[in-house]
């Protein structure tokens, strides 16, 4: 059964198996910009890594049965998910400017992943051998209250991912001053970059490349 991931703007993603649908991050819309919509998704399970304006939108994406999961740290399920939430600082001071986030890595159907947050430094060896090693790392990549893209690239690299896909970065109509696009792009050089078409892919273990591919999923139409 393949792992169908979907990026709904800044640190939104939807991953969905077998019609159950898990969200990380969810946003308003109106909080990143002018002309942006929350995502068009009811969730079964939701995963907020901080409470900040711009991640926790959890009412837009929730029915009356949808399980939230708040900053939550260790392991635990939700559904087809299993899901191990890491304490990390959110700034390059411990955590002592803007708090802390949760990263959470995700198992299903045979593929790993992690969804970094807003990861405010490199990963420590102590944090990278906590999360562990994935096939998948979103990494924030937008320099402003997060990564610097060379450091995403090289967070992704130190967890051993074969995929990584950015966000939380600069798109047309986005009001922080994040980095663009172009800018993950020049610290690339050791990645295969693949520009999709569409704002979701589909995957499964046996897709998961041996080659270092830099994935950019297209905004959502």
């Amino acid at each position: 059964m393949p792992l169908r991931l979907k990026w709904w703007l800044h640190a939104c993603f939807e991953l969905e198996v077998d019609g159950k649908r898990l969200v990380i991050d969810p946003h308003d819309g109106g909080s990143l910009g002018v002309g942006f919509s929350a995502p068009s998704v009811k969730a079964d399970y939701v995963l907020v890594t901080h409470d900040h304006y711009d991640h926790n939108a959890v009412e837009k994406v929730s029915t009356d049965h949808t399980v939230v999961a708040r900053e939550r740290t260790g392991e635990f399920t939700l559904g087809p998910f299993k899901v191990k939430g890491v304490k990390l600082p959110h700034d390059e001071f411990g955590g002592r400017i803007r708090g802390f986030v949760v990263a959470y890595r995700i198992e299903v159907e045979g593929v790993s992943l992690v969804h970094l947050s807003d990861l405010g430094r490199m990963l420590t060896e102590e944090e990278a051998r906590e999360i562990g090693s994935v096939d998948i790392a979103l990494v924030p990549a937008g320099n402003v209250y997060t990564l610097h893209p060379r450091q995403a690239l090289d967070s992704a690299e130190a967890l051993g991912a074969r995929i990584v896909i950015p966000m939380h970065y600069w798109l047309p109509g986005i009001q922080l001053p994040l980095e663009p696009l172009d800018t993950i792009l020049r610290y690339a050089k050791k990645w295969r970059v693949l520009r999709l078409e569409s704002s979701w892919i589909e995957i499964t273990r046996e897709d998961i490349p041996e080659e270092k591919t830099l994935a950019v999923l297209a905004p959502p139409r």
